[in-house]
């Protein structure tokens, strides 16, 4: 009676846990499904807005180091049109930060330090704001005025560029050289001193 009770309970288990696996999709299916409905809704939003075709054809691209950093063209906040190739010719320091974030708080001083010391060499600074992640624009605007930054600050409200540069830490960097390659991406905040070594060319 005692085995046939136990051989019961096997099988019902079986049978559970057999349900189970069926009813729920794999990781890999679900993340396949994730990234399907993304592209979706990113095709939807360009159907809505052609206006947005031009940004969206960062996705073609995604940056790596050693290859070419995805063009953009983004708005300032001054409404003004900013294209990453408008400084091929130049070192670029492309960062990407909200106003929420503790860390882009303590690193955009030494960002704007950094601006004064170099604004006269050939050396410019693109603070991508990930809009797409603010509560509102008005927000940024505040920040900026309340940190006085003296560089551009492109918004980022669709979310795209972000995807292109595979932006999953804040803040993030990438130091991008004359030529419009992808020299290095750093993950974190950076002092001063930090970047004054990735101009240098250092790790």
């Amino acid at each position: 009676m005692q085995r046939q009770l136990q051989f019961t309970i096997l099988v019902g288990l079986i049978v559970f846990l057999g349900i189970m696996a069926w009813r729920i999709p794999n990781t890999a299916e679900q993340s396949k499904q994730t990234v399907e409905h993304i592209k979706a809704e990113q095709s939807n939003r360009i159907g809505e807005n052609p206006e947005s075709v031009e940004v969206a054809n960062v996705q073609s691209a995604i940056a790596e180091i050693g290859k070419e950093a995805p063009d953009f063209t983004l708005q300032n906040l001054d409404g003004e049109e900013v294209s990453l190739s408008d400084y091929r010719g130049k070192t670029v320091i492309l960062n990407f930060w909200t106003t929420w974030c503790t860390y882009c708080k303590k690193e955009i001083p030494e960002l704007i330090n950094f601006h004064h010391l170099h604004e006269n060499e050939e050396v410019v600074i693109l603070a991508v704001n990930l809009s797409s992640e603010e509560e509102n624009v008005e927000q940024v605007t505040m920040f900026a005025k309340e940190f006085e930054i003296p560089f551009q600050v492109p918004l980022d409200t669709e979310g795209m560029v972000g995807q292109a540069y595979q932006i999953i830490v804040i803040p993030t960097t990438f130091i991008i050289d004359p030529d419009g390659l992808v020299k290095n991406k750093i993950m974190g905040p950076m002092n001063l001193d930090e970047l004054e070594q990735q101009l240098k060319g250092g790790g």
